[in-house]
């Protein structure tokens, strides 16, 4: 357990001039918990585009105890800094079904430009599980992308949320496909 004086200094850390000695506060509060939350949700506005991620990611690490932090997420997803969004939707994917109401955003990340951002929504929709049954025909549409790291990420996707609709969408020959070529 963290002592009060720990955690001040760590709340100093956050709010201080040295970009790596927030990153390491944003670590140690993401390690104490639920009770970090809001802080850490706060911190996805920051101006320093590596706390803004290390803030998604020690959210994500947090699990389905980040459950508060899922509006936060949704907004640094639509951000234009794709490795904020990509991270923001890692840390969707992380909170699992408690993050349900990310699926609109998520669908939407679908369509991103950017490879990362796409992969990582659909990791997060089959993370999220049966609460994203809504978004199947996005998926089956990502299918198509032209990027294989996308369409591996909504087959799975696919999979985890509904086996015999993504049995329905993938011949063998399809499968195979997505794999390796």
């Amino acid at each position: 357990m963290m002592s009060d004086v720990e955690l001040h200094s760590l709340l100093e850390s956050l709010a201080g001039e040295d970009a790596r000695a927030r990153q390491d506060a944003l670590r140690a509060l993401g390690q104490m918990g639920q009770d970090a939350v809001p802080k850490l949700s706060a911190v996805l506005k920051d101006d320093d585009w590596q706390v803004r991620q290390q803030a998604a990611v020690a959210l994500g690490l947090l699990g389905a105890r980040a459950k508060a932090a899922v509006g936060a997420l949704i907004d640094a997803l639509q951000e234009k800094d794709k490795y904020l969004a990509a991270q923001a939707a890692v840390a969707l994917g992380k909170i699992g079904p408690e993050a349900r109401d990310a699926v609109p955003a998520l669908c939407g990340a679908l369509k991103d430009r950017e490879e990362d951002v796409r992969c990582a929504a659909a990791a997060a929709l089959g993370q999220i599980g049966t609460h994203a049954r809504t978004v199947v025909a996005e998926l089956v549409n990502a299918l198509k992308d032209d990027r294989r790291p996308v369409r591996r990420q909504a087959a799975r996707a696919l999979q985890q949320i509904d086996a015999e609709e993504a049995a329905r969408h993938l011949t063998l020959w399809d499968r195979v496909r997505l794999w390796f070529g």
